[in-house]
């Protein structure tokens, strides 16, 4: 046999690589995963052209074995093994055969030499951190990033890395959303790249909600997330992100501060009659607690009256409820605190007691 390997070990890298392969199958060969010899076993590449990445899967192939095969179909056969088995295949001309048990499926294939080449070795400056916090860096920010703007740039997530700080930053011009974490290791320069929507994407599929450690690498154009028997590497946006601490409003007058579960049920329920256009929500704050209202274009209404504690004066202020929902969605503190100057002027909302993330969400005209 050419190549042999468990089932659940390749099933698991699989499921991680795949989300890299082309879809829209530009160039056919996109759609494949790369199947040679490595170092410690079998290395797995995939890629689209903007990203790639790069693994190894426990297991025995020949040292002239270096194919490509179509990964969505090669996971779908590993994945129909059954648990604990050991799958063996064997190339033969132009295709890739893959038995268990008494099942046998015949698969087409390119040349490995065919597959596009990624310089991996361009990556200058690392950092090691648990994943938890570089998942929570990206949950708490990444719904702020622009969708089909123009403003490419925005289209990302900036990632800042300044001495023992790590700070995400994404923005789609109406909200922003600031988040940062603490380095145990200071990184020895600063750096800053735009990572692409897609790479954050993927980040956020594959990152644990544990310490297991992954390690964050900047270079020239590129970003790496080394996962350990993974590598994700990625093309950065070449642009100029906004000056987002000049957009964050300091010295606001009032605060408001309310239960984050039951401002965001209230939400939901007067979702119901919004505006399904403009999906506009109106809070009138007040010292006695906070109202929230909306109606539609049909002259339907929605109230609802909650407890709140509030310092300043009365203010009337309009949002997207949606901008607000993530928000709510993101922070996991029992409050949430808005502070406000205005029904003109952009709110800054924050967890109580506030926490590592920031979020400005401008205001609407209802």
């Amino acid at each position: 046999m050419d190549l042999s390997f468990a089932r659940d070990s390749m099933a698991e890298t699989l499921q991680r690589i795949v989300g890299a392969a082309e879809k829209r199958l530009t160039m056919p060969i996109l759609g494949n995963v790369r199947i040679r010899a490595g170092s410690e076993g079998i290395q797995l590449d995939t890629t689209d052209l903007e990203l790639a990445w790069r693994a190894r899967s426990t297991g025995e192939i020949s040292p002239e074995i270096d194919t490509t095969v179509a990964v969505k179909k090669l996971l779908d056969v590993v994945r129909a093994a059954p648990p604990d088995s050991t799958l063996r295949a064997r190339v033969e001309g132009e295709r890739l055969t893959v038995g268990f048990g008494a099942s046998r499926f015949s698969l087409a294939t390119l040349p490995g030499a065919d597959f596009p080449e990624w310089e991996l070795e361009l990556i200058e400056h690392w950092i090691e951190m648990p994943q938890r916090l570089l998942r929570r860096l990206i949950e708490t920010t990444m719904f702020s990033m622009a969708q089909q703007d123009v403003r490419y740039y925005l289209q990302g997530l900036l990632l800042v890395a300044q001495g023992a700080m790590l700070r995400a930053v994404a923005t789609d011009g109406h909200r922003l959303a600031v988040s940062e974490t603490e380095l145990e290791t200071p990184l020895g320069a600063d750096q800053e790249c735009i990572v692409p929507r897609k790479t954050v994407q993927e980040l956020r599929r594959n990152l644990l909600d544990d310490e297991t450690p992954v390690a964050v690498g900047f270079g020239p154009g590129q970003v790496a997330f080394d996962f350990g028997t993974a590598r994700l590497t990625s093309k950065v946006i070449d642009g100029r992100f906004p000056d987002y601490e000049r957009v964050i409003p300091v010295d606001l007058p009032g605060t408001l501060i309310v239960e984050r579960e039951a401002l965001r049920q209230a939400l939901g329920r007067v979702a119901i009659v919004t505006n399904e256009k403009y999906r506009g929500v109106r809070l009138i704050v007040h010292p006695d607690g906070c109202r929230v209202l909306t109606h539609n274009a049909e002259r339907e209404e929605a109230e609802e009256e909650l407890p709140a504690q509030y310092q300043g004066e009365e203010i009337e202020i309009g949002f997207n409820l949606i901008y607000l929902q993530d928000v709510l969605n993101a922070v996991d503190t029992e409050q949430i605190r808005f502070d406000l100057r205005d029904g003109g002027s952009s709110a800054l909302i924050r967890a109580e007691p506030i926490g590592q993330a920031r979020y400005v969400v401008m205001p609407m005209r209802l």
